[in-house]
């Protein structure tokens, strides 16, 4: 069997995201959720979900609780999506595989 998908466009992809915050007891500010919504079409969704929680974590380390756009940045800079990683991982061969 066959099942076609399409990518979520952007806006989808905010309602999601913002569900998925709410559901776990995150705050995160609209001009970062906007962000959030434009790295995961990007990416993928999985990636952008899984950016909260640090997200969160670093916004509490920072004595804030809602995560704000520069929380969000900084956290993406920390991380790889999974495309990121395997070029990193293939422009640099000689120092991780042998």
């Amino acid at each position: 069997m066959i099942i076609k998908t399409i990518p979520y466009n952007t806006q989808e992809m905010l309602q999601i995201l913002r569900i998925r915050a709410q559901t776990e007891g995150i705050y995160i500010d609209d001009e970062a959720l906007v962000h959030l919504s434009e790295i995961g079409s990007k990416t993928t969704l999985r990636y952008a979900v899984q950016l909260l929680s640090p997200a969160m974590q670093l916004a509490r380390v920072n004595q804030c609780s809602t995560i704000d756009l520069k929380v969000l940045r900084e956290v993406n800079e920390l991380f790889f999506d999974a495309k990121q990683s395997a070029r990193v991982l293939a422009e640099h061969n000689s120092k991780y595989m042998k």
